[in-house]
């Protein structure tokens, strides 16, 4: 395994060769992986759904689906990173631009204006971090 992540009630994890495996709780599917799971880089696990990176920077999600966190918004590409909160995501493109979907009743995927240069995304369960480069 090069890569773990745990959810609110899953885990999952990444093997060398891009293959994903998942266990614990399966009542929204969060760890019934999608057939498309291959040439994986990176994982995150949110409270009940899942996120997966490949290589070529497309976003493959599953699981609970009642705030739209699973929803890979429209025209994301040159993805190098991912994260999951409680009920959203995000993920962070190859030129530090922060995109975030899901639950916002907290302003977690209220991404600020003029956010650049970010290096790294992490998600809690109702808000979200980014690092920048300064």
């Amino acid at each position: 395994m090069v890569a773990i992540t745990a959810g609110g009630h899953h885990s999952l994890a990444l093997h060398a060769d891009g293959r994903v495996t998942a266990r614990g709780d399966k009542t929204f599917d969060q760890v019934i992986l999608p057939a498309n799971l291959t040439d994986v880089v990176a994982v995150a696990a949110g409270g009940y759904h899942s996120l997966a990176l490949h290589r070529n920077g497309r976003v493959t999600t599953w699981g609970s689906h009642h705030y739209g966190q699973t929803s890979v918004p429209e025209g994301l590409t040159d993805v190098v990173a991912v994260a999951a909160g409680g009920h959203h995501s995000l993920a962070l493109d190859a030129d530090g631009h922060v995109t975030a979907w899901g639950r916002n009743d907290y302003g977690q995927t209220s991404v600020p204006a003029g956010l650049t240069d970010v290096v790294a995304i992490a998600g809690g369960d109702e808000h979200s971090l980014a690092i920048i480069q300064l």
